[in-house]
């Protein structure tokens, strides 16, 4: 960690730090979009490129663990220039690559360093996140990605019509290149002494504690039904959509993509002055009523309102959640904490689309958000009772502490 947190949020080394958080975001969408075209376009068949695009995500989620624990014994700025540069030399290999075999073991490759990289950087951000302004900092920090969900698909694609997929892997590349760069020799960071001794010690005494932060198990798994309905939407609005014959169904992705940024930019000071409980259950109530909403609508307006919905359980929930479960564990574990957190969220990105593809076969698209629906429910009844079970067993501790 840096001897010393700042006293104020929007320092250069973390104005710097969400620079670099775009960059790479804007590659990963680009790729991640597009990577399923770019293997049709040579032959490869529709299941080959199913496989292509999950085992990313399957890779990463495998790897995560292990993320959070290379996070905590080793130097983040260091670990952030290594992955960073990985990633652009895999991504420079997606040009080179013209077989069903080669893509998956380049994409297993860079799922795995992802996994690490991505761990290691919202790690080293909250190095410089003043404690009492965490949340406001973590939603600065995610603006980047917002920002690439609005315009990396259609900057994604502009360079491919124009030169090309294998000039389009060749820019993200570079951009890629350049991020691991400015990392290394524009970026001040150093360990404190405790720290290197803290890291030392930890890794003479590895155990499947250096892999999941357990304190912040309940935290993440909530966390995680927030990226299940963003895959539930994300796979099923548009053929819900054409079901209805609702056109434009589309902007629902704008219009939730734009109230995502103006929240995390204006509403996350919020967060770190409200109770997680009611930060929390607030944000689970209005992805109630946006899935409720989309279950039963075929008003575009209605939609609208429950993108903007959408985008404020969204924010609300998992960056509260995000910052709870840095909170949760000294600063030896965040790398742990983060990597936990990232393991609830893509457990739900992934169960969501299986689960939701089954019951959208047997009872139609409405079953799938109102089922999504009710799982949001059972969760504010689920996480009220942990919390609250928490809450008294605490004062109860700081009770018998003062009559000591």
């Amino acid at each position: 960690m840096t001897a010393v947190k700042p006293k104020r949020l929007l320092s250069k080394s973390f104005i710097l730090l969400i620079a670099v958080s775009l960059i790479t975001s804007l590659g990963f969408t680009m790729i991640s979009t597009l990577i399923s075209s770019y293997a049709v376009s040579f032959g490869v068949q529709l299941t080959a490129t199913g496989i292509i695009s999950g085992v990313f995500s399957i890779t990463a989620l495998l790897f995560r663990p292990f993320g959070g624990y290379i996070t905590d014994t080793g130097n983040k700025k260091y670990i952030c220039v290594c992955t960073t540069a990985l990633i652009g030399l895999f991504v420079l290999s997606y040009s080179i690559s013209n077989t069903v075999w080669l893509l998956i073991i380049i994409r297993i490759l860079h799922g795995a360093v992802f996994a690490i990289s991505s761990t290691a950087s919202l790690a080293l951000a909250t190095e410089f996140i003043p404690d009492n302004m965490m949340g406001q900092g973590l939603g600065y920090f995610g603006l980047g990605q917002v920002l690439s969900q609005i315009a990396g698909l259609s900057i994604g694609i502009m360079i491919r019509d124009t030169m090309g997929y294998h000039a389009l892997f060749i820019i993200i590349a570079l951009l890629t290149f350049l991020s691991a760069a400015i990392l290394f020799f524009a970026f001040p960071y150093r360990l404190s002494t405790v720290q290197l001794a803290e890291n030392k010690r930890e890794k003479r005494k590895f155990s499947v504690q250096h892999l999941i932060a357990k304190e912040c198990i309940v935290y993440a798994l909530i966390a995680g039904l927030f990226s299940m309905g963003n895959g539930i939407v994300n796979s099923f609005l548009v053929l819900l959509g054409e079901n209805r014959e609702i056109a434009n169904i589309s902007l629902f992705f704008s219009v939730n993509a734009v109230f995502l940024f103006l929240l995390r930019l204006f509403a996350s000071r919020v967060i770190d002055k409200a109770r997680l409980l009611v930060i929390v259950n607030l944000s689970l109530l209005a992805s109630i009523v946006s899935m409720i909403l989309i279950g039963h609508t075929s008003l575009f307006p209605v939609l609208l309102l429950a993108a903007v919905l959408k985008a404020f359980g969204n924010v609300g929930g998992q960056i509260s959640l995000q910052s709870a479960c840095v909170k949760k564990v000294n600063a030896a574990k965040i790398g742990i904490a983060t990597s936990t957190y990232y393991i609830g969220a893509d457990i739900g990105q992934g169960l969501g689309p299986i689960w939701g593809g089954k019951i959208a076969e047997s009872f139609g698209y409405s079953a799938v958000f109102y089922c999504m629906a009710a799982i949001f429910l059972a969760a504010i009844i689920l996480f009220t009772l942990y919390e609250r079970r928490f809450f008294i067993r605490k004062n109860s501790l700081i009770s018998k502490s003062n009559h000591e």
